[in-house]
């Protein structure tokens, strides 16, 4: 596929002007980036003049960035200019200092990935995550992994909560090989990205999809009912069957950022179109007087667990 296009034909980013050659950022680690420049990759510095003024990011590279690089050497570069993105999938760094940590760019498909059990699943990472893929213009499907492990009923009700809003869901096992032929479809033809908390076998769903990857990975740490890190960095791949792929570091908490209060309610499509039709023009949905989105939860026609997982929220922002 023309890395210029995306998968419906459209222009996505023109050629910049200036030297180099363009190249795609499969690998951030420190000072270092690892940049595909027409299939072979190159080990490239980023010049100074694109690091200058305050900090607010985590770093003006991405992985998934489009670049101009230019020849230092055999297969090293240096990064002169990063072309505009298109979308992006970042989170609040948590710290005294709130900044934007970007994780990656340039992602058509963000497919959050959590686990029925072992770690058990909590629907507010699914939430967060579906509000900063909208955020940051990508489209969000639900991966529900070790399905193997899941009781009777327990995982039909929670494909229910998101494919009645309209959600693509996959239900998947790494282990017995679950929905692994369905999700090498999905990712075809688009630049797709795994998120999830540690544990939840992101990377060994990843080596199931292509077996070439071998990515390394290592078992829960059942004591505490977490994932141990297995994967330090984001790196994007392309895969056996078609398009290209990020994995991410486990993320264990997602903060929200760049989303203002009154905002929010607007990420979860079930509200947006009760928005305006509340009693007060200020009504921020928290049991105020007349609030058609309170009592669309208790009709029923909200879930409680997306109504409970907003609120959190609003209490971050």
């Amino acid at each position: 596929m023309d890395p210029h296009t995306s998968p419906n034909g459209l222009r996505l980013v023109n050629k910049p002007a200036g030297s180099g050659t363009r190249g795609r950022v499969l690998r951030v680690s420190g000072r270092h980036q690892v940049v595909d420049v027409e299939g072979v990759p190159w080990q490239c510095l980023v010049r100074g003049r694109l690091k200058e003024g305050a900090k607010q990011t985590n770093s003006p590279v991405i992985v998934g960035d489009w670049v101009l690089v230019e020849s230092t050497g055999p297969q090293t570069g240096v990064i002169t200019q990063i072309m505009p993105r298109r979308t992006l999938f970042s989170r609040g760094a948590s710290g005294r200092r709130r900044y934007e940590q970007v994780i990656a760019v340039n992602i058509d498909r963000l497919f959050v990935v959590v686990a029925i059990h072992e770690p058990e699943v909590h629907t507010g990472f699914i939430d967060r995550s579906i509000v900063m893929a909208l955020k940051g213009g990508m489209e969000p499907v639900v991966c529900i992994n070790k399905c193997d492990l899941a009781g009777h009923g327990e995982l039909d009700q929670l494909v229910q909560i998101y494919s009645r809003l309209g959600y693509a869901v996959h239900r998947t096992s790494a282990l017995t090989g679950q929905g692994i032929p369905e999700l090498r479809v999905a990712l075809q033809e688009r630049a797709s990205a795994f998120v999830g908390q540690s544990g939840v076998g992101k990377s060994s769903l990843i080596n199931r999809i292509d077996q070439r990857l071998r990515l390394r990975t290592q078992p829960l740490m059942t004591q505490h009912d977490r994932g141990r890190h297995t994967t330090a960095v984001a790196q994007l791949y392309q895969v056996e069957s078609g398009g290209y792929l990020i994995d991410t570091p486990g993320i264990k908490e997602l903060q929200l950022h760049g989303i203002e209060l009154q905002e929010l309610a607007s990420y979860f499509v079930e509200m947006a179109p009760l928005l305006g039709c509340c009693r007060f023009r200020d009504c921020m949905h928290r049991q105020e007087p007349g609030c058609a989105i309170d009592a669309a939860v208790a009709a029923g026609r909200i879930s409680s667990a997306r109504y409970a997982s907003y609120i959190r929220m609003l209490d971050d922002l």
